[in-house]
């Protein structure tokens, strides 16, 4: 008998095998009744089945093997990929998604071999075959499976950077009742400020993120600005948490340009605080605000201290990416320690880009020096 004939003929008993194997698959399937465990298992059979008995050529046979068959259709209502989205939702682990696929196909071998009286010229293929569909399905499954998976994650995070909002208003209005109400007790409402501000940046950092990774994209309104004073008023509020670090500012030039002010605030804020972080202790950090080109602002932030490996630098500007070492100024206690969740330098990225201008760096035993490059007027 043919191995897509005996699927078919054998298929209550096939699944029975898959649903009592997806009752093994604890602790997410503890409460749940056999429709849930079989799932989309009599569709991925089916699928499987119909796919062995199509007519195929070695080209397709080679990509359906590696999980690339160039007739699966992209629809979402596959079921291989509904299987993956249902058993993320009921709690499954990628690996016991997976088991499923080995116990279907061990099952499925096993039966129809001790069916089987003698070898037949075509089982060979059949096996080929059957395995080739059987390695499509959970490749479908396991694409899936993980974008499911991170786009749970991203909510959550979106969610949370959102909610957190509330309560940090809540404490930094209340400190600073206490400064205008007992101005003589200053010192513990001001180092609560100074949290606070921490903390904005790093929620500022986590919702740029989320957006991004949800597809929703860098939203930027420029508007007339001037660079110079924009720098000054930033570095101002910065100084204002008392880093411990002098902030040396110098411009030069035209820096009259359209951009927007509330994004590269945080940008600016992010790569200083980053040098605060990771630069060497007592070294001033140094701002140089160009504008002598008549087509770009470059900003620069120089910071002295350890270089950045030579291997991290490709990847600096990608999300949860961060330097290995830290700083004298990164101790317990510190208010730049933490502030940073490897968001920090690609949020300024994103924001470099959604003004049509680049960031990069550079960086030995000198000095390491962040630029950014505006166009004058936003290109995107």
């Amino acid at each position: 008998m043919r191995l897509f004939t005996f699927i078919s003929d054998q298929q209550q008993t096939i699944l029975a095998h898959w649903v009592a194997f997806a009752r093994q698959q604890m602790p997410a399937a503890r409460n749940m009744d056999d429709a849930a465990l079989l799932d989309h298992g009599r569709a991925i059979l089916e699928k499987i089945v119909s796919d062995m008995q199509q007519a195929q050529t070695e080209g397709e046979r080679k990509a359906k093997s590696e999980g690339h068959a160039t007739r699966a259709s992209g629809s979402d209502a596959v079921p291989s990929r509904s299987h993956a989205r249902q058993r993320e939702r009921q709690g499954f682990e990628i690996e016991q998604m997976v088991a499923e696929y080995r116990a279907l196909r061990a099952t499925v071998l096993r039966l129809w071999s001790a069916a089987s009286v003698e070898a037949q010229s075509q089982d060979l293929e059949d096996i080929t075959r059957f395995n080739e569909a059987v390695d499509q399905a959970m490749a479908e499954s396991l694409k899936v499976f993980v974008s499911e998976v991170e786009r749970t994650r991203d909510l959550f995070l979106a969610t949370l950077g959102h909610d957190l909002r509330g309560p940090l208003s809540t404490i930094s209005s209340c400190a600073n009742l206490h400064l205008r109400t007992r101005p003589a007790e200053t010192r513990h409402a001001l180092v609560i400020l100074r949290s606070v501000a921490q903390m904005k940046v790093l929620l500022d950092d986590l919702v740029e993120y989320t957006r991004h990774r949800l597809g929703a994209g860098l939203a930027i309104d420029p508007a007339p600005l001037h660079l110079g004073e924009f720098a000054r008023n930033t570095l101002d509020e910065i100084d204002a948490i008392d880093t411990g670090r002098a902030l040396e500012l110098t411009v030069n030039g035209d820096l009259d340009g359209e951009w927007d002010a509330r994004r590269l605030h945080q940008a600016l804020s992010n790569l200083v605080f980053n040098a605060v972080k990771y630069g060497a202790a007592g070294a001033p950090i140094r701002i140089d605000v160009d504008g002598s080109r008549s087509d770009e602002v470059v900003v620069a932030v120089r910071n002295a201290g350890v270089p950045i490996p030579a291997d991290l630098l490709p990847t600096l500007f990608e999300p949860l990416v961060r330097g290995e070492g830290q700083s004298p100024q990164a101790e317990a206690g510190s208010q730049v320690a933490g502030a940073n969740l490897g968001l920090g330098l690609y949020v300024v990225r994103e924001i470099a880009n959604a003004h049509g201008g680049s960031v990069s760096v550079t960086s030995d035993a000198a000095s390491t020096c962040f630029e950014l490059r505006l166009p004058r007027i936003c290109t995107r």
